[in-house]
């Protein structure tokens, strides 16, 4: 049985998981952490772990579901914007549409406060 403690990813962990959700390989992210690629790769692995995920992608979005990291540790707010810009007006749509569907969701459960 694991306690906590051994599921809460370390700061290095974060960093690491949130470069490889910006695209960078463990050779750019050694790069910019100014670490070695083995330490890259050992950070990943014990994240992964600690995550439960079986690779590198599933990581990120673990990590992203269970809030070990934000999207503002991956994207600034500036690539945000940029991104949702980019997108046609139909996608812009279907996401207003999704969102609005979850904040009633979650205004139907008792004692639950929309965020």
């Amino acid at each position: 049985m694991t306690n906590s403690q051994d599921t809460k990813l370390t700061q290095r962990e974060r960093e690491v998981i949130a470069l490889v959700a910006r695209g960078l390989t463990n050779q750019e992210i050694a790069q910019q952490l100014f670490v070695s690629t083995y330490a890259v790769k050992v950070s990943l692995h014990q994240a992964c772990v600690k995550l439960g995920a079986r690779n590198r992608a599933q990581a990120v979005i673990f990590a992203f579901k269970k809030r070990a990291i934000d999207t503002q540790d991956a994207y600034s707010l500036e690539e945000i914007a940029d991104l949702l810009a980019s997108l046609g007006p139909e996608a812009i749509e279907t996401i207003a549409q999704l969102l609005k569907e979850k904040l009633e969701a979650r205004r139907a459960q008792p004692g639950v406060e929309p965020t």
